[in-house]
């Protein structure tokens, strides 16, 4: 699914239904994501996606399409800074209250995909409380502050699964569950464009 976050909330507006349990494939990512950007193409996007969007073939993708990205990666991947020798994420000594950026990082150890930027971060603890783990994306966005500030808006289709699933809609507990997402997806759509384009 790909949603178009506003006032952070999300809105689905294109989605794939998969016949299959676990994470989708590299065509597959593309194909949901293609037609938003092609319905988007006057406006200036930025892909936000979590760890099942780490393909270094999307980010090479995405980057030839010309279209900014952050995309969560797990901490056992490995980089490699200039010419130096490739290391896992969590050896760069991430901790509660630090934020990294490097630019022009090989990202995995597949080869002729170029380079890009990676940033991590890792909130501090406050009150007690802190996350478990600290976040590290590859983006080709060029600052950390840029990249912390758009990751952080990705918090809106939280919001959006939880409607979906406990939040009162219970769409994995239908039987009819496309029939159901439709109808719910459209009622948000409709309900976004009488809040803020029909004034």
């Amino acid at each position: 699914m790909v949603a178009v976050i506003w006032k952070k909330r999300s809105f689905p507006v294109y989605w794939q239904f998969l016949d299959k349990a676990g994470s989708s494939n590299i065509s597959e990512q593309i194909a949901v994501i293609r037609p938003v950007l092609k319905l988007l193409s006057r406006y200036q996007v930025v892909l936000i996606g979590d760890r099942e969007f780490r393909r270094v073939e999307l980010a090479y993708w995405l980057k030839k399409k010309k279209v900014f990205f952050a995309l969560r990666i797990k901490q056992d991947t490995y980089i490699r800074q200039s010419e130096g020798n490739y290391q896992q994420l969590s050896e760069l000594g991430l901790t509660p209250g630090m934020k990294l950026f490097h630019s022009g990082v090989n990202y995995t150890k597949k080869k002729g995909f170029g380079r890009f930027n990676l940033a991590a971060y890792w909130k501090r603890k406050y009150r007690g409380s802190y996350e478990k783990q600290g976040w590290f994306i590859l983006t080709n966005l060029s600052s950390i502050d840029e990249v912390i500030q758009v990751y952080q808006s990705r918090s809106g289709i939280e919001s959006l699964f939880k409607d979906c699933k406990t939040g009162g809609y219970n769409l994995e507990g239908t039987k009819g569950q496309h029939r159901t997402f439709k109808s719910f997806s459209l009622v948000n759509c409709h309900g976004l464009y009488y809040r803020f384009f029909k004034r």
